[in-house]
C-alpha cells in the first residue's frame, strides 16, 4: 500500500501516504486531529477512524493530547508536520538534483553580486539530495539572509527603489511600513532563486539546530562582500536530530469511549423543534458520541451528553449503506429511493425531477419541486445541506438515512458529471426515464455540441447562461 511512499517516511500499517497526508493536514484546534476528520475523508465509521489514528500514532506521526477537563484527541508530531507539508509532485532522479544544485548556487552568486540588494544570502544542502538514491521528491536547502553594512546614502536609495516596488497595501499596514523594504528584498530574492525550478523547498530552518546533516553550497563574506570559499564535505551535528529529541507520548489502551446519552431506536419520531441536522454533520455528530473527556486524574473516561439533542442521532448515516456502494451517481440515487420507499421515509414522496444549478456563486443539485424537495449545496470537498423534512415535524434516525444517501447520491451525480468546470448553466432530468448508472462528462458534451435536450434518455432540459 506505501510502496510509492517517499523513502524517509515510515510506513503506517493499513493507510497510504496520500490519505496519511490529507488526514494529517486538517489539523486544528492547534494541530489537533479528531477521529471526525478521518470519517469525513475515509468514509469510514468511528472504529475504523480509531484505528487509522492509533496506527498513525503508532508510526510517531500523531501523539495523544490528553488534557485534564477536555475531550480528547490527536496532535501532530514533527514527523506529522513533516508530512502534511510534504508536497505530492513526480519524483525525479540524480541527474535533475545536480542540475537543479548547479542552477541554484549560480543564481545565489548573481544575487550575492547584485548592487541593488539590501541582503547577502547563505545556503546549505541537507535532506535526501545529500545521499545517493533511486529517486528523490524534492531538493531541501536552508536559507539565511544577512543584512549588508552600506553608506548611509546607498541605502537609502537602494530602500526607496524597494518602496516602489511594494503594494500600496503592504504601504498602509504597520509591518509594511516598519520593514516593508527587507520584506520585499526577500521576496524578490526568494523568486529569483525558485523560478523555474519546481523541485527547490526553501527552508528557514537552521540544520545546525536541527541537528541534520547539512553541505555547503553558497556562502558569503559580509565584511568583504565577496563570496566565501565552501567545503565539499558533508557537516554531522553532534546533536540529535529534533526527531530523535521528540518525546512519544504513550496512548491509551482504549481511545475509543461512547458517551453518555439518551438512545433512540432507528424508527423512534422526534419533534424537530429546536433541531438543525445537515449531511455535514453526520461525521461531528458521531466524533461527539465516540470522543471521551480526560478526568482530572487524567482518565479517558465517557462524556455527558444527555442534555444534547442533536447526539442522539448520531450513526444514522450508517443505518443506509448504498452511499457506500462503489457504483455510478445515478443507479446510487435509484437505489437510494428504493430504500426509501421500503423504509416509509418522506423523501419517497418528493417528484422525481433532479435540478443541477451551476451559476458563478451556487452549485446546487435538489431532488423534488419548489415547496417539497431536498437540496444541497456541492463544494470542492464538502456537501451541505439541511436532511429535515420540510413541511414535516418529526423525524427519526431512519428518515435522517434516507435523506443522507440521497444526498450523498445526487453529489456523486453532480461530481460525475464535472459540473464543477461547467460555464453556468441549469439541467433538469426525469430520474424514471434515465437509462444510465452514471451521468456523462457534462464538458465533454458542451465541446461536441451534444449538451441539450434529450441528449440521453431523460435530460429533460437544458440551458447554459453567459458567464458575468
Amino acid at each position: 500500500m506505501n510502496s510509492t511512499a517517499p523513502i524517509k517516511f515510515p510506513p503506517i500499517e493499513g493507510l497510504s501516504f496520500d490519505d496519511a497526508r490529507t488526514i494529517l493536514r486538517t489539523a486544528n484546534r492547534g494541530n489537533g486531529i479528531g477521529i471526525e476528520e478521518v470519517i469525513r475523508i475515509m468514509d469510514c465509521d468511528a472504529h475504523r477512524a480509531d484505528k487509522v489514528l492509533r496506527a498513525m500514532a503508532t508510526a510517531d506521526y500523531l501523539n495523544p493530547s490528553i488534557e485534564p477537563g477536555q475531550v480528547f484527541w490527536w496532535e501532530r508530531t514533527l514527523l506529522g508536520n513533516r508530512l502534511a507539508l510534504e508536497k505530492k509532485r513526480k519524483r525525479f532522479g540524480r541527474a535533475k538534483v545536480d542540475m537543479t544544485i548547479a542552477e541554484l548556487v549560480e543564481r545565489a552568486k548573481l544575487i550575492n553580486s547584485d548592487p541593488t540588494r539590501l541582503q547577502r544570502i547563505t545556503l546549505r544542502l541537507f535532506g535526501s539530495a545529500l545521499e545517493d538514491r533511486v529517486d528523490y521528491g524534492d531538493v531541501d536547502v536552508a536559507i539565511k539572509y544577512h543584512q549588508r553594512q552600506l553608506p548611509e546614502k546607498i541605502h537609502n536609495q537602494i530602500v526607496a527603489d524597494l518602496e516602489g516596488r511594494q503594494s500600496d497595501h503592504e504601504r498602509q499596514t504597520i509591518l509594511g511600513r516598519l520593514s516593508g523594504t527587507e520584506i520585499q528584498d526577500t521576496r524578490e530574492i526568494r523568486a529569483l532563486l525558485t523560478k523555474g525550478l519546481p523541485h527547490v523547498a526553501l527552508m528557514s530552518d537552521d540544520p545546525m539546530t536541527l541537528g541534520t546533516p547539512f553541505r555547503w553550497l553558497v556562502n558569503h563574506d559580509l565584511v568583504a562582500d565577496t563570496p566565501a570559499e565552501v567545503s565539499a564535505d558533508i557537516i554531522r551535528p553532534n546533536v540529535p536530530s529534533q526527531l530523535e529529541q521528540e518525546i512519544s507520548t504513550p496512548f491509551p489502551a482504549e481511545t475509543l469511549v461512547k458517551a453518555r446519552q439518551r438512545e433512540l431506536t432507528p424508527t423512534s419520531k422526534v419533534s424537530t423543534k429546536g433541531l438543525s441536522i445537515g449531511v455535514e454533520d453526520a461525521a461531528k455528530l458521531e466524533e461527539t458520541l465516540w470522543t471521551p473527556k480526560t478526568s482530572r486524574k487524567g482518565i479517558l473516561e465517557p462524556n455527558d451528553l444527555r442534555d444534547d439533542a442533536h447526539v442522539k442521532f448520531a450513526e444514522f448515516q450508517h443505518l443506509c449503506s448504498v452511499w457506500k456502494e462503489p457504483i455510478g451517481g445515478v443507479e446510487m440515487l435509484q437505489q437510494a429511493l428504493e430504500w426509501c420507499e421500503e423504509h416509509k421515509v418522506w423523501v419517497r414522496d418528493l417528484f422525481p425531477r433532479v435540478s443541477i444549478l451551476r451559476s458563478d456563486r451556487a452549485h446546487v443539485i435538489r431532488l423534488g419541486l419548489v415547496g417539497e424537495l431536498i437540496y444541497f449545496k456541492i463544494g470542492a470537498n464538502a456537501i451541505q445541506g439541511s436532511l429535515l423534512p420540510i413541511n414535516r415535524t418529526r423525524v427519526s434516525q431512519i428518515d435522517l438515512a434516507g435523506a443522507y444517501a440521497v444526498a450523498r447520491a445526487l453529489a456523486k451525480m453532480y461530481r460525475e458529471a464535472n459540473c464543477s468546470k461547467m460555464q453556468p448553466f441549469s439541467a433538469e432530468l426525469f430520474i424514471p426515464w434515465v437509462t444510465r448508472d452514471c451521468l456523462p462528462d457534462f464538458p465533454k458534451m458542451v465541446k461536441a455540441g451534444e449538451f441539450q435536450k434529450d441528449a440521453f434518455k431523460g435530460l429533460v432540459d437544458v440551458r447554459l447562461f453567459e458567464p458575468r
